[in-house]
């Protein structure tokens, strides 16, 4: 897809009079290299993480807490209800 820059020149040009078409313009170029930046830093972190050299970080756990009643983990088992 190619960006024509007379294109741009002409409808900036025609709407050189309109305050809105130009704060709508500068919202979407704002966005748009918003995007862009985001797009760079995820591109350098996948290079990061591609690299040879790469080593994972190990990620610290706390240890769990111990249960001061001695409850049980897990899913607590159903009543047992007859039909009726």
């Amino acid at each position: 897809m190619a960006f024509d820059f007379g294109q741009l020149e002409e409808a900036l040009k025609t709407a050189k009079n309109s305050e809105i078409v130009k704060k709508d313009l500068r919202k979407a170029v704002r966005s748009v290299s918003t995007a862009i930046t985001a797009l760079q830093q995820a591109v350098s972190q996948m290079e990061e993480v591609l690299a040879d050299d790469y080593q994972p970080v190990a990620k610290e756990r706390k240890p769990r807490a111990a249960s001061t009643g001695g409850a049980k983990r897990g899913r607590k088992p159903k009543n047992a209800q007859p039909a009726s």
